[in-house]
Protein backbone atom coordinates (compact mmCIF):
# COMPACT_ATOMS: atom_id res chain seq x y z
CA UNK A 1 0.00 0.00 0.00
CA UNK A 2 2.74 2.25 0.81
CA UNK A 3 4.36 1.58 -2.51
CA UNK A 4 1.46 2.55 -4.32
CA UNK A 5 0.75 5.43 -2.61
CA UNK A 6 4.83 6.76 -3.13
CA UNK A 7 4.30 5.89 -6.93
CA UNK A 8 0.75 8.09 -7.16
CA UNK A 9 2.63 10.92 -5.24
CA UNK A 10 5.60 10.69 -7.57
CA UNK A 11 2.97 10.69 -10.31
CA UNK A 12 1.09 13.82 -8.55
CA UNK A 13 4.57 15.90 -8.57
CA UNK A 14 5.59 15.10 -12.11
CA UNK A 15 2.29 16.04 -13.17
CA UNK A 16 2.35 19.38 -11.49
CA UNK A 17 5.74 20.43 -12.93
CA UNK A 18 4.47 19.39 -16.06
CA UNK A 19 1.59 21.86 -16.15
CA UNK A 20 4.11 24.58 -14.24
CA UNK A 21 6.27 23.73 -17.85
CA UNK A 22 3.26 24.00 -19.24
CA UNK A 23 2.00 27.45 -17.86
CA UNK A 24 5.43 28.93 -18.15
CA UNK A 25 5.22 31.98 -19.60
CA UNK A 26 7.51 32.17 -23.10
CA UNK A 27 8.42 36.22 -21.73
CA UNK A 28 11.69 35.27 -20.27
CA UNK A 29 14.51 36.71 -22.32
CA UNK A 30 16.09 39.69 -24.29
CA UNK A 31 13.26 41.96 -26.47
CA UNK A 32 14.09 44.66 -28.51
CA UNK A 33 11.01 47.21 -28.28
CA UNK A 34 9.97 49.99 -30.56
CA UNK A 35 7.41 52.49 -28.37
CA UNK A 36 5.47 55.06 -29.23
CA UNK A 37 5.57 58.12 -27.13
CA UNK A 38 4.27 61.52 -27.25
CA UNK A 39 7.88 62.64 -28.17
CA UNK A 40 8.31 59.84 -31.12
CA UNK A 41 9.35 56.03 -31.23
CA UNK A 42 11.61 54.94 -28.83
CA UNK A 43 14.27 51.95 -29.23
CA UNK A 44 15.52 50.24 -26.16
CA UNK A 45 16.00 46.43 -25.69
CA UNK A 46 14.52 44.93 -22.10
CA UNK A 47 15.91 41.57 -20.68
CA UNK A 48 13.00 39.72 -18.74
CA UNK A 49 13.46 36.90 -15.93
CA UNK A 50 10.45 35.09 -14.88
CA UNK A 51 9.80 33.04 -11.61
CA UNK A 52 6.43 31.64 -11.78
CA UNK A 53 4.56 34.70 -12.83
CA UNK A 54 6.83 36.72 -11.13
CA UNK A 55 8.10 39.12 -14.01
CA UNK A 56 11.60 40.98 -13.71
CA UNK A 57 14.46 42.38 -15.44
CA UNK A 58 16.17 45.95 -17.20
CA UNK A 59 15.93 48.04 -19.69
CA UNK A 60 19.46 47.08 -20.73
CA UNK A 61 20.36 50.33 -22.04
CA UNK A 62 19.95 51.94 -18.56
CA UNK A 63 19.58 49.27 -16.35
CA UNK A 64 16.31 50.76 -15.29
CA UNK A 65 14.66 47.71 -13.46
CA UNK A 66 11.33 46.80 -14.48
CA UNK A 67 8.48 44.63 -12.79
CA UNK A 68 5.97 42.69 -13.16
CA UNK A 69 3.73 39.76 -13.93
CA UNK A 70 3.43 37.14 -16.63
CA UNK A 71 1.00 34.45 -16.94
CA UNK A 72 0.96 32.15 -20.18
CA UNK A 73 1.27 34.41 -23.08
CA UNK A 74 0.12 37.89 -21.42
CA UNK A 75 2.91 40.01 -19.77
CA UNK A 76 2.32 43.04 -18.00
CA UNK A 77 5.57 45.05 -16.75
CA UNK A 78 6.42 48.83 -15.68
CA UNK A 79 8.64 51.03 -14.86
CA UNK A 80 9.50 54.71 -13.29
CA UNK A 81 11.03 57.31 -15.19
CA UNK A 82 12.13 60.88 -14.26
CA UNK A 83 9.85 63.32 -15.81
CA UNK A 84 9.69 66.72 -15.27
CA UNK A 85 11.07 66.80 -11.62
CA UNK A 86 8.15 64.18 -11.06
CA UNK A 87 8.14 60.27 -11.04
CA UNK A 88 6.16 58.66 -14.00
CA UNK A 89 5.09 55.28 -13.98
CA UNK A 90 5.17 53.79 -17.45
CA UNK A 91 3.28 50.44 -17.56
CA UNK A 92 3.76 48.09 -20.72
CA UNK A 93 0.66 45.30 -21.30
CA UNK A 94 0.93 43.25 -24.04
CA UNK A 95 0.21 39.52 -25.81
CA UNK A 96 3.16 37.36 -26.94
CA UNK A 97 2.84 36.20 -30.58
CA UNK A 98 5.67 33.53 -31.02
CA UNK A 99 8.77 36.06 -30.88
CA UNK A 100 6.11 38.83 -30.91
CA UNK A 101 4.68 40.93 -28.68
CA UNK A 102 2.37 43.44 -29.34
CA UNK A 103 0.55 45.60 -26.59
CA UNK A 104 -0.52 49.28 -25.01
CA UNK A 105 2.06 51.45 -23.21
CA UNK A 106 -0.25 53.63 -20.02
CA UNK A 107 1.79 56.82 -19.05
CA UNK A 108 1.10 57.65 -15.84
CA UNK A 109 -2.72 57.13 -16.57
CA UNK A 110 -2.54 60.42 -18.81
CA UNK A 111 -1.99 59.22 -22.20
CA UNK A 112 -1.98 55.40 -23.76
CA UNK A 113 -0.18 54.28 -26.91
CA UNK A 114 0.80 51.29 -28.63
CA UNK A 115 4.24 49.22 -28.37
CA UNK A 116 6.15 46.01 -30.00
CA UNK A 117 9.22 43.94 -29.46
CA UNK A 118 11.04 41.03 -31.44
CA UNK A 119 12.69 38.31 -29.49
CA UNK A 120 16.35 39.84 -29.92
CA UNK A 121 17.90 36.15 -30.82
CA UNK A 122 15.16 35.08 -33.36
CA UNK A 123 15.09 38.09 -35.19
CA UNK A 124 18.88 37.87 -35.84
CA UNK A 125 17.91 34.62 -37.14
CA UNK A 126 14.91 35.85 -39.20
CA UNK A 127 17.38 37.89 -40.96
CA UNK A 128 20.04 35.09 -41.77
CA UNK A 129 17.64 32.49 -42.89
CA UNK A 130 16.05 35.50 -44.89
CA UNK A 131 19.08 36.77 -46.40
CA UNK A 132 20.02 33.72 -49.08
CA UNK A 133 16.50 34.00 -50.44
CA UNK A 134 15.98 37.63 -50.66
CA UNK A 135 19.61 37.92 -52.36
CA UNK A 136 19.15 35.70 -54.96
CA UNK A 137 19.55 36.04 -58.55
CA UNK A 138 18.23 35.18 -61.49
CA UNK A 139 19.21 37.03 -64.73
CA UNK A 140 17.24 35.19 -67.20
CA UNK A 141 15.89 36.88 -69.90
CA UNK A 142 16.12 39.70 -72.85
CA UNK A 143 18.35 42.81 -72.03
CA UNK A 144 18.83 46.26 -73.00
CA UNK A 145 22.75 47.16 -72.54
CA UNK A 146 24.31 50.10 -73.10
CA UNK A 147 28.16 50.65 -73.26
CA UNK A 148 30.66 53.26 -73.05
CA UNK A 149 34.28 52.95 -74.32
CA UNK A 150 37.21 54.62 -75.19
CA UNK A 151 36.15 53.68 -79.44
CA UNK A 152 32.56 55.19 -78.70
CA UNK A 153 29.75 53.71 -77.09
CA UNK A 154 26.78 51.27 -78.38
CA UNK A 155 23.59 49.59 -77.06
CA UNK A 156 24.26 46.01 -77.78
CA UNK A 157 21.45 43.59 -76.40
CA UNK A 158 21.74 40.17 -74.39
CA UNK A 159 19.69 37.16 -74.32
CA UNK A 160 20.68 35.46 -70.79
CA UNK A 161 20.21 31.99 -69.37
CA UNK A 162 20.92 31.30 -66.05
CA UNK A 163 21.10 27.65 -64.25
CA UNK A 164 22.66 27.67 -61.08
CA UNK A 165 25.56 29.67 -61.13
CA UNK A 166 26.37 29.29 -65.02
CA UNK A 167 25.47 31.48 -67.40
CA UNK A 168 24.94 31.01 -70.98
CA UNK A 169 23.20 33.28 -73.91
CA UNK A 170 24.32 35.21 -76.95
CA UNK A 171 25.22 38.94 -78.31
CA UNK A 172 24.11 40.99 -80.84
CA UNK A 173 25.73 44.39 -81.13
CA UNK A 174 28.18 46.32 -83.16
CA UNK A 175 30.94 43.61 -83.19
CA UNK A 176 27.98 40.96 -84.65
CA UNK A 177 26.51 37.95 -82.94
CA UNK A 178 28.06 35.78 -80.72
CA UNK A 179 27.38 33.15 -77.78
CA UNK A 180 28.38 33.79 -74.20
CA UNK A 181 29.17 32.15 -71.32
CA UNK A 182 29.97 32.80 -67.69
CA UNK A 183 28.97 32.81 -64.03
CA UNK A 184 26.43 34.77 -61.81
CA UNK A 185 27.59 34.18 -57.98
CA UNK A 186 25.81 35.98 -55.71
CA UNK A 187 25.19 39.10 -57.30
CA UNK A 188 28.53 38.96 -58.82
CA UNK A 189 28.03 38.68 -63.09
CA UNK A 190 31.23 37.96 -65.30
CA UNK A 191 30.57 36.77 -68.88
CA UNK A 192 32.51 36.93 -72.53
CA UNK A 193 32.13 35.97 -76.06
CA UNK A 194 34.44 35.58 -78.92
CA UNK A 195 33.83 38.16 -81.80
CA UNK A 196 35.68 38.62 -84.97
CA UNK A 197 35.99 40.83 -88.09
CA UNK A 198 36.60 44.76 -87.03
CA UNK A 199 37.84 43.56 -83.80
CA UNK A 200 39.29 40.19 -83.01
CA UNK A 201 39.37 38.26 -79.67
CA UNK A 202 37.25 38.33 -76.44
CA UNK A 203 35.05 41.02 -75.02
CA UNK A 204 34.75 40.20 -70.96
CA UNK A 205 32.12 41.63 -68.60
CA UNK A 206 32.55 41.60 -65.06
CA UNK A 207 29.83 43.66 -62.58
CA UNK A 208 27.16 43.03 -60.46
CA UNK A 209 23.54 42.39 -60.68
CA UNK A 210 20.15 42.79 -58.62
CA UNK A 211 18.54 40.17 -61.39
CA UNK A 212 17.06 43.36 -62.99
CA UNK A 213 19.74 45.66 -63.28
CA UNK A 214 23.16 45.06 -63.50
CA UNK A 215 26.70 47.93 -64.08
CA UNK A 216 30.48 47.29 -64.49
CA UNK A 217 33.29 47.36 -66.60
CA UNK A 218 34.14 45.68 -70.01
CA UNK A 219 37.12 44.51 -71.65
CA UNK A 220 37.39 44.62 -75.51
CA UNK A 221 39.43 41.68 -76.76
CA UNK A 222 42.15 43.58 -75.29
CA UNK A 223 42.11 47.12 -77.25
CA UNK A 224 40.47 48.95 -74.27
CA UNK A 225 38.54 49.13 -71.74
CA UNK A 226 34.55 50.44 -70.64
CA UNK A 227 31.49 50.50 -68.61
CA UNK A 228 28.54 49.07 -69.49
CA UNK A 229 24.78 49.42 -67.83
CA UNK A 230 22.19 47.43 -68.39
CA UNK A 231 18.18 46.64 -67.70
CA UNK A 232 15.97 43.49 -68.04
CA UNK A 233 13.29 43.34 -70.64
Amino acid sequence: MKKILSILSVFALALMAAVNVAAQSPAAGDWAVAMNTPGGVRNFTVALKIDGEALTGEIKENKTPLKGTAKGKDVQFGYVVNYNGNDLAITMTGKIDGDAIKGTVSFGGMAEDEWSAKRVGAAAASSASAAPAAGKVDVTGAWDVEVVTEQGSGSPAFTLKQDGEKLTGTYKGLLGESALTGTVKGDKIEFSFKVSGQVEGTVTYTGTTDGKTMKGKLSLAGLGEGTFTGKKK
